[in-house]
């Protein structure tokens, strides 16, 4: 049994090294590597407000012929068989069977500040686009020498949302238009009540008018979006819009950040599916599969851009990525319906931090945008999340505790719960360990009729009413929470940036390396006190002893302080238990029965040493 509990351990060990294996660090990307920005970017990028120069500006977005691919997966909503010839024609200018032309303005665009107390949102006339979007809750660790330390998601020179018209077999590309805004600035104080900024494009032909108005609401990173297209009669057609090329990177582990980097979408039937920029193909345009969407997303490690469609109503139709020369970087479009007879569009905006609790008030899973472990544990991993993130939240909110005060109550707390699994596990250890003179008997006896071995060990069990199993079963409950920690404490926004006595971020590993040499020693000692009492006939065993905890202080060196802190909590919070049950197992030793085959070599040996002990069989009473 002591076999299958060193392979229990061995095969932890090996899961969690082949996730570095599997998934290594990322090279950052050549300084200059990206490519330059097009003439929409660059104007984007100059009025944005300086959104800071820590990466390179990002190259252009997708073609015309792209937004015709798009507009043809929306035509049967939108217009039937004709609008999806049309669309899938890629035409960018306009013409008498759908829009009416659309001419390029050179004119200067403008820049509209958006203020709430959670964010400052900077919007371009040019193409009604997002070109700015700062956290004011969040710092950026990236952000060194900057006098404006809150963290920034739009890269510079990018630009998200801005919008594009397919219908009649034209696309017209108003995300190169100049809008007219209906403010230059918009502030909303805590408390305050919604309000909204509207832009126009009015058709150079006349007529026809597009309009879309963005809503904002205090205490929410959530903007509704709303459009139409006044002047085009009853004819269906489509809106298409944009995630940008990424978003920006705000912390101290750069690589890491990048390794996060993905677009993900929720498809009606086929769920979510995520996907990181590195494993695109450069210049190759790919529809993502699995539509209609209930929302697409980029993301990196915390934070992200989603947009998300009503829950009733037209679904995002289709969706596009491209990926790019530049390193970590992607195009990615999505289109949305507009049936015939409909006034227009609504859709709502995500732009913010990763916390659990604001995705899953978003709704339609939004929660799921960062998926934890692998594909084939996320249906045990996720509810777990949601259950540890519940349990951390509330100790942290309801009890005023410091999360690293947290995370050690927390360690306690689950070796308090798990208290009878281990129980139970020990106590089938100790009855094994009753039988084990008896079981060698039996395996000295038969050795060479493996049959009846088997026949005489089952009997043995059934004798005593031992399952061989409940031994280790019990410690392998246990293991999803464990993968559960490790992956929450690896990509859980809560503990981003967050100190601790000397820990300056328990989201990163330990600068002095003295929590996982904790660990690794308070390992070692549990491992030591439970091979008290037990009969080494293994040496294997007695080197995993001191082979397994430095080998496990190496691999979490490098790993979120916060994990190894829940770790060395629960090693020191077990030993109570561990002590009391070593005793248990030297008394459990000394009580063991004496195989049949020796029983008058027992018996002679005690009568001999009551001879010794009283000078003969009449001794004193």
């Amino acid at each position: 049994m002591e076999r299958r509990v060193v392979l229990a351990v061995v095969l932890t060990v090996a899961v969690i090294f082949l996730t570095n294996l599997l998934f290594p660090p990322v090279a950052p990307p050549p300084a200059g590597s990206s490519g330059g920005a097009d003439a929409t970017a660059a104007a984007g990028a100059e009025q944005s407000g300086g959104e800071g120069t820590a990466e390179a500006p990002v190259s252009g977005a997708p073609d015309a012929e792209e937004s015709g691919a798009l507009g043809a997966a929306d035509a049967g909503a939108a217009g039937g068989a004709e609008g999806a010839a049309g669309a899938a024609s890629g035409g960018a200018s306009g013409g008498e069977a759908g829009l009416p032309g659309a001419e390029l303005a050179l004119a200067p665009a403008d820049t509209v500040v958006v203020r709430t107390d959670l964010f400052e949102l900077r919007f371009s006339t040019r193409g009604a686009s997002l070109v700015g979007a700062k956290l004011l809750g969040y710092e950026s660790f990236a952000a060194e020498g900057e006098t404006d330390d809150r963290v920034r998601l739009v890269r510079p020179g990018d630009a998200m949302l801005g919008y594009r018209i397919a219908a009649g077999g034209d696309t017209a590309r108003l995300d190169e238009r100049i809008f007219t805004a209906d403010r230059r600035e918009l502030r909303l104080a805590e408390g305050a009540r919604q309000d909204s900024l509207r832009f126009t494009y009015d058709f150079p032909s006349g007529g026809v008018r597009f309009v879309v108005v963005y809503r904002f609401r205090p205490g929410t990173y959530l903007v509704d979006v709303e459009g139409r297209l006044e002047g085009f009669g009853e004819r269906g057609w489509s809106v298409i819009t944009g995630l940008g090329t990424g978003l920006r990177t705000n912390e101290k582990e750069r690589d890491d950040d990048l390794r996060s980097l993905a677009y993900v979408a929720n498809g009606v039937d086929s769920g979510i599916e995520s996907v990181p920029f590195e494993k695109l193909d450069a210049g190759e345009t790919t529809p993502i599969q699995g539509g209609p969407f209930r929302w697409v997303a980029v993301k990196n490690k915390y934070f992200l851009v989603a947009l998300l469609a009503p829950e009733s109503g037209p679904r995002f139709g289709g969706a596009l990525v491209r990926g790019d020369v530049s390193d970590h970087v992607a195009h990615v479009l999505t289109s949305m319906p507009v049936p015939a007879g409909n006034e227009g569009f609504a859709f709502r905006a995500f732009v913010g931090p990763q916390e659990y609790d604001r995705l899953e008030t978003a709704g339609q899973g939004l929660e799921g945008v960062n998926p934890y472990g692998w594909r084939w544990l996320r249906p045990i991993i996720r509810p777990l999340v949601g259950l540890v993130m519940l349990i951390l939240g509330w100790m942290h909110n309801t009890l005023t505790l410091a999360y690293g005060w947290v995370l050690i109550l927390f360690g306690v707390l689950m070796r308090v719960v798990l208290f009878p699994l281990y129980q139970k596990s020990m106590r089938a250890q100790l009855a094994q360990m009753r039988v084990q003179p008896l079981m060698k008997e039996i395996q000295e006896r038969h050795k060479d009729d493996p049959q009846v071995l088997q026949q005489e060990m089952m009997k043995l069990y059934r004798e005593h009413n031992i399952n061989p199993l409940a031994g280790c079963l019990p410690m392998l409950v246990p293991m999803p929470i464990l993968f559960t920690l490790f992956f929450v404490f690896q990509g859980t926004i809560e503990f981003r940036g967050v100190p601790f006595l000397w820990l300056p971020d328990l989201s990163l590993k330990d600068p002095l390396f003295i929590i996982p040499l904790l660990m690794g020693a308070s390992m070692f000692l549990l491992s030591w006190i439970g091979q008290r009492g037990m009969e080494q006939t293994n040496p294997q065993m007695k080197m995993m002893t001191y082979v397994l905890p430095v080998v496990f202080t190496v691999m979490f060196a490098t790993f979120p302080s916060g994990l190894n802190l829940y770790y060395t909590t629960s090693n020191l919070a077990s030993l109570p238990q561990q002590l009391f049950l070593s005793r248990e197992r030297r008394a459990a030793g000394a009580a063991a029965p004496a195989p049949a085959g020796r029983k008058g070599d027992a018996g002679r040996k005690a009568g001999a040493d009551r001879k010794k002990r009283g000078g003969g069989g009449g001794g004193k009473r």
